[in-house]
């Protein structure tokens, strides 16, 4: 896609462990709850390792998040920019989407509690151009679909963003309720889940109508 960064450069295998401790000690404590030397112990090497491949805390924490949203730029945007028809298009974005919340849960429950901490440090974190870009990037994508006729002209395309979004990350962070709630059986399963939102989403929740024959006299 234009304008897209490069990919995330090659790791080296210490600096993948430092990342895998540090993300686990963020999830569990937070970002002000951790320090370098938590993640060096955790990781089983020397504060100055850790310094040695990430120049700071921040930068470290920035690395693992820029690495999730380049990741979602990358898999996730072209599957609401495909050629095909707006249903099937939000159903392999959503699926896709629970599929990789649940299988990066560990950076993905990490970057939930910080954008819950509400303090200083993780709304700096979390309020840079990365997610914002990300958003646009859908929003973009729904805007071009209305430009083509794939989109209805008069929906607005950040609230329909906002709501795929939002669905998808609260069925990952309450799965276990969700799918043991009778009144939500759809979401047993992940394509069942996606193809029902996908639906909803186009179609509404007014019933169909049925326009009135004119009387021929």
């Amino acid at each position: 896609m234009p304008g897209q960064p490069p990919r995330p450069r090659t790791l080296s295998p210490g600096a993948r462990r430092i990342q895998s401790a540090a993300r686990r000690l963020f999830a569990n404590r937070g970002y002000a709850g951790t320090s370098m030397a938590d993640i060096a112990a955790a990781a089983g090497v020397s504060k100055a390792t850790v310094f040695h491949h990430f120049r700071s805390k921040r930068a470290l924490y920035e690395a693992l998040v820029g690495d999730a949203f380049a990741g979602f730029r990358e898999q996730l945007v072209p599957l609401l920019e495909a050629d095909e028809d707006l249903e099937t298009s939000l159903r392999r974005f959503a699926a896709a989407h629970v599929e990789r919340l649940t299988r990066m849960q560990g950076t993905m429950r990490l970057i939930a509690r910080e954008m819950l901490s509400g303090n200083v440090a993780s709304s700096e974190l979390m309020s840079g151009e990365e997610m914002s870009r990300n958003f646009s990037l859908l929003v973009d994508a729904l805007r071009r679909g209305q430009a083509s006729g794939r989109v209805r002209p008069d929906a607005d395309p950040g609230l329909a963003v906002f709501l795929l979004l939002c669905a998808n990350w609260f069925l990952f962070q309450t799965a276990g309720l969700a799918r043991r709630n009778p009144d939500l059986a759809v979401t047993t399963t992940t394509d069942r889940y996606a193809a029902e939102l996908a639906r909803l989403l186009c179609l509404g929740l007014a019933p169909a109508t049925t326009p009135v024959a004119k009387d021929p006299s």
